[in-house]
């Protein structure tokens, strides 16, 4: 499992009952809502509150400000990819490097499609919002967490490393997702996508590694 990805923004309150819990998840999905409509700058907390059904004070009993809403909804967003990724060594049994990467990003990309949009806001608030300590910490959580993937499969020689090969190939595979959520409507083609992505990605540990990708 991946270390945890450094100091992450937290809500005010901590959103423990099932009614909060619908708060905190109602105002983030609101203010991704707007983001969708207008610029970060033109979104103000009173039309976040009253798209998400809350007062004025329930917002701020979670939040804040504006910036901290951003910087949550880039940590929770960026905890489910890290999340899917790490889960898939424990969900596919035995696997060779072909079929594990395959799976890893079938697993991220389904979680693009199921909100395209909402992905593209978070990954142009992850550029404008995210404290920079916390996002170098998330990508090496990331890497780690390819790196383990990487050395888990059969045909992954057990004697060498695959950390400088996770990172180039993680590196690759974000920012072909970010570019391609990034673009807005109508989104991209994801079987186009996941298949590019995966092609790329195995070329990738081919040529930085030992070639037995295949």
């Amino acid at each position: 499992m991946p270390k945890r990805a450094g100091n992450a923004p937290k809500p005010r309150r901590k959103p423990v009952q099932s009614r909060a819990q619908e708060s905190s998840r109602a105002i983030q999905e609101a203010f991704v809502r707007l983001l969708d409509e207008k610029p970060y700058g033109q979104v103000t907390i009173r039309e976040i509150a009253m798209v998400a059904g809350v007062g004025l004070g329930t917002f701020y009993d979670y939040f804040d400000s504006r910036e901290a809403l951003a910087r949550a909804c880039v940590h929770l967003r960026t905890k489910a990819l890290l999340q899917a990724l790490a889960s898939t060594q424990s969900t596919i049994g035995a696997y060779d490097l072909a079929a594990g990467i395959a799976a890893a990003i079938d697993r991220q990309i389904a979680i693009f499609e199921a909100a395209p949009r909402e992905w593209g806001q978070h990954f142009l608030l992850e550029r404008q919002k995210s404290d920079l300590k916390y996002y170098l910490s998330a990508y090496e959580a990331f890497v780690e967490a390819w790196r383990a993937l990487i050395e888990g499969a059969s045909d992954w020689p057990q004697d060498q490393p695959a950390a400088e090969s996770a990172r180039i190939m993680f590196t690759l595979i974000y920012g072909m997702f970010a570019h391609s959520l990034l673009r807005g409507r109508p989104g991209p083609d994801f079987g186009a996508l996941r298949r590019d992505v995966t092609r790329a990605a195995l070329a990738c540990l081919m040529a930085v590694g030992t070639g037995t990708a295949r």
